[in-house]
């Protein structure tokens, strides 16, 4: 049976792991602090445009997860609309199941702001319709 190139990478010769698989994962990369977001972003990349749920959000980038549909590829450029109609260009890091990293290429600014709406009232539906909007082919 052949092995696949990362299998390889993973056993040595006599079949023995190296590395065990939970140590591969877990490795935290991410100095900045994270907010909970638990709210929908639009996606851009390539020619897809789709509704993700935004998972959470720092100054320097975002997870992502993407329910259904086409997935970017890792170092892919990729442009976040945020429910506030701030659009944020970056690229992807990582792709895990289905959840995706994106690394922005500019900081964010005040993002405990950006995911606050408690202010917007019956406004909040118009943002909600702006954003799924964004995702539509002109």
């Amino acid at each position: 049976m052949k092995q696949t190139r990362t299998r390889k990478l993973r056993r040595d010769a006599l079949g023995r792991d190296i590395v065990t698989a939970p140590n591969l994962r877990g490795t935290e990369r991410r100095n900045d602090f994270r907010y909970s977001a638990r709210q929908h972003a639009a996606m851009r990349f390539r020619n897809a445009n789709m509704i993700c749920d935004l998972v959470d959000l720092s100054e320097t980038g975002a997870k992502i997860r993407i329910l259904d549909g086409a997935v970017p590829n890792i170092d892919e450029r990729v442009v976040l609309t945020l429910f506030d109609g701030t659009a944020v260009e970056g690229h992807v890091s990582w792709i895990r199941d289905e959840h995706i990293g994106v690394e922005f290429r500019s900081l964010v600014m005040n993002v405990d702001d950006r995911l606050d709406f408690e202010n917007l009232g019956s406004a909040f539906f118009g943002k909600a319709v702006t954003l799924q909007k964004s995702t539509r082919r002109p």
